[in-house]
């Protein structure tokens, strides 16, 4: 017998709560040779700007006496890349995508957020707050309550309505 572990979020139901981490999973490829990504609640994918990105070279990661420096720099291929790519092999594959953004400005990330219909397969938008603010002396949104709260404004108003919009600091 296989219980009932629908879960309701902001509206959205999930056959399950387990969802796969945005960056973890990629787009869900890379999980997908190991079970069934439908059988998951949701993917976040891993973060996805306007344009294509390569990240910073290696190392990307160094240990230091009180923890991890971590500069990865949002590599990707850009949201069009993304949506022909990316997001119609999860939606293929049957899994439900939850769409992380990140940008460095409002702007861009409303344009993002704009750019996802729930026809596309977007589940959720996930808002990526720990981005550099261009505007902001380089400080990520999540510094800033007041910056953050105009970043998910922003996206609120762009997206498709009945589209759950989360933050992640």
């Amino acid at each position: 017998m296989n219980p009932d572990m629908r879960t309701r979020l902001a509206g959205l139901e999930l056959a399950n709560p387990v969802m796969a981490a945005a960056g973890c999973a990629g787009t869900g490829r890379e999980l997908a040779r190991f079970f069934d990504i439908a059988r998951l609640g949701a993917v976040a994918t891993k973060s996805v700007m306007l344009e294509p990105r390569a990240g910073r070279p290696a190392p990307r990661m160094a240990e230091t006496p009180s923890g991890m420096l971590s500069a990865v720099g949002l590599q990707g291929p850009g949201i069009e890349v993304f949506l022909q790519r990316d997001l119609s092999w999860l939606r293929s594959c049957g899994g439900t995508a939850v769409v992380s953004v990140a940008g460095s400005g409002p702007e861009e990330y409303a344009e993002l957020a704009r750019r996802l219909p729930a026809s596309a397969g977007v589940a959720m938008i996930e808002v990526n707050l720990s981005c550099p603010n261009s505007a902001g002396q380089g400080r990520d949104f999540a510094d800033d309550s007041a910056e953050a709260a105009r970043v998910v404004r922003a996206v609120r108003g762009a997206a498709e309505a009945g589209i759950p919009v989360f933050a992640k600091l």
